[in-house]
């Protein structure tokens, strides 16, 4: 949902506090750790500084035992754990800021869909219709088994399950028409009940009668983000998201998705302007050459020899520490496609690596390069950033993904990269409207 060739931007800040970044010089500086909001508080106002669109919140509720089949070294090294539900933290950043908006996972699989359209109801009133709901369909064992599941649910029916859900939430947030608030004093009516509709759903997965006891709430119903990249996820994105995340990591990799969601776009009567592509970059910006190499090298650095293995253990589900010293990316292929995890994510890899690569070797990279990756001063990261959203069709933007350290990355992009898109045109230098869609649009 981008009617225009403005870059917007987003900033995933889903495990900052997390993810090695809590062992580099000046992160958290000055803030307790975790418990109290000052610290999420402070990027909300740098990023509404920057016309950011959105901060993200990316999540999954588990302790992943993947790798070496217990969680030892997740925990020992605080990769992507702890995971604490970051929904307390949404009206805190809404009331510190008045144009960025905020994007909350939950699950389809996990969540009943009545609670997630009464949640995300009540959000968008609180937030004055700055919130975004991230549709995931949950690809991790150990999230099953913290939900009651001795199994997790195979892959294309996660998605099955995730059609029906949407098709509720959709139908509870219109349960409830626009105009039906009368508020008439004299007359003692609140609202008018000939607008207001019961579902009375039967489906496979879910039943409600609905209607949502809510009134309509700013946006109406949430901004839709859905970055499933297997079929059935593109698909559903294209019935029901206004904006994807996209980790392709190569110019025509990315060509390739937006070519392809606009054809699942077309299947379902929409236009490739009814959802936009936020690319996922990794930005380490300096005022020269040398300093950004300097800052990404000592980034890197910080990150454990192992922890790109322990990573893709926890996305992949396959636990990775038993790959043999030689063993070829290539040749651990078929352990990750014999799980239900996240295929297309790794399809991506294996089309953009060197399949000679050990698993090793591959698993060194992983944390650095999984997304793209710019650094340089503000001027080449601009054309860079440039570049790849003209090629890409100009339809989205970029979300950030996490380097360097706490903070100080989101600065270092606000303060030397912004300007730099402001003055080229490429961003916006105001807020175009009150709602996180209505600046999506703008």
């Amino acid at each position: 949902m981008s009617e225009r060739e403005t870059i917007h931007l987003a900033a995933d800040i889903s495990f900052i506090h997390t993810d090695y970044l809590w062992r580099m010089p000046g992160s958290w500086v000055g803030y307790s750790y975790y418990s109290s909001s000052e610290f999420y508080e402070d990027i909300a106002r740098i990023a509404e500084r920057g016309r950011f669109d959105l901060l993200f919140f990316g999540d999954n509720a588990s302790t992943s035992e993947d790798y070496g089949s217990n969680f030892d070294a997740v925990v020992r090294l605080g990769a992507k754990w702890p995971r604490h539900d970051m929904t307390p933290m949404i009206p805190l950043l809404a009331r510190v800021t008045s144009g960025v908006g905020f994007g909350l996972t939950m699950s389809t699989t996990y969540h009943h869909p009545f609670h997630v359209a009464r949640i995300f109801n009540s959000l968008d009133h609180v937030t004055k219709g700055r919130i975004a709901w991230n549709v995931v369909t949950s690809a991790y064992k150990s999230e099953a088994a913290n939900w009651g599941f001795d199994e997790m649910m195979e892959h294309d029916d996660r998605y099955v399950r995730a059609q029906e859900h949407l098709k509720v939430a959709f139908a509870l947030w219109n349960s409830v028409e626009p105009d039906a608030v009368v508020l008439d004093r004299e007359k003692g009516v609140f609202v008018d009940p000939a607008k207001v509709h019961r579902l009375d759903f039967r489906g496979d997965f879910f039943n409600v009668r609905g209607p949502l006891p809510a009134l309509p709430s700013p946006q109406h119903r949430p901004i839709i983000i859905q970055a499933g990249s297997s079929g059935p996820g593109m698909d559903l994105a294209a019935k029901y998201a206004d904006m994807q995340f996209s980790t392709r990591r190569t110019v025509p990799t990315m060509k390739q998705h937006r070519a392809a969601i606009d054809a699942k776009l077309a299947e379902h009567g929409r236009k490739p302007r009814d959802l936009g592509i936020l690319w996922s970059i990794r930005v380490q910006v300096a005022e020269s050459e040398s300093e950004a190499r300097a800052k990404e090298q000592h980034f890197l650095d910080a990150i454990p020899p192992e922890a790109g293995l322990i990573e893709m253990s926890q996305q992949f589900g396959v636990d990775f520490s038993s790959a043999t010293p030689e063993m070829r990316l290539s040749e651990f292929a078929d352990r990750v496609k014999s799980q239900k995890g996240n295929l297309g994510t790794f399809e991506e890899i294996l089309k953009t690596t060197d399949p000679k690569l050990t698993v090793r070797e591959f698993g060194r990279d992983f944390m650095s390069r999984r997304i793209q990756v710019v650094e340089g001063t503000p001027k080449a990261i601009a054309d860079k950033l440039e570049m790849l959203h003209s090629e890409t069709g100009a339809n989205g933007g970029f979300i950030l993904g996490r380097g360097f350290h706490a903070m100080d990355n989101i600065r270092d992009f606000v303060n030397l990269v912004v300007p730099e898109l402001q003055r080229r045109g490429l961003t916006k230098k105001a807020y175009g409207g009150r709602t996180l869609r209505d600046n999506l649009n703008d």
